[in-house]
């Protein structure tokens, strides 16, 4: 049956699956800080969130340079954390609902932008490992 899969499809499904499981990581380092260090408890999730963020856009670009998506993915979250700064009412209310708050933040900070690079960076090399040796590209 797996045989009859499409390479393409087969990926999806590994990405997919990535993002799925970094998706609970990053929220277990919020809800469950016990489970961890300190250091993955400070910033585990913001470098998990970068990482999770690669796996669901490979998902949809396989053709794309994973270089080049990489650094798309590090600039969305760089523009993710400066938006931060911009505080008008409307995005004020969806920062205070739960997902508006996952996905946009509250407050700008330096050490984001540096977990964003090492979680590309990281996701990067398991893609790029990934595709260089399961699936041979």
């Amino acid at each position: 049956m797996l045989n009859k899969i499409s390479a393409n499809t087969k990926k999806r499904i590994l990405y997919g699956t990535l993002f799925i499981f970094l998706t609970w990581l990053a929220l277990a380092t919020r809800q469950h800080q016990s489970w961890f260090c300190p250091l993955l408890v400070q910033y585990g999730g913001d470098t998990i969130w970068a990482a999770m963020f690669l796996f669901f856009l490979r998902m949809f670009f396989l053709s794309i340079n994973i270089a080049k998506l990489a650094a798309i993915n590090f600039l969305l979250g760089v523009a993710d954390e400066t938006l931060q700064l911009y505080h008008a009412p409307w995005i004020e209310a969806i920062r205070h609902t739960k997902v508006g708050g996952l996905m946009l933040g509250f407050g700008f900070m330096w050490s984001d932008i540096l977990c964003y690079f090492i979680g590309t960076c990281l996701s990067m090399c398991i893609i790029w490992l990934v595709e260089k040796t399961v699936f041979k590209i």
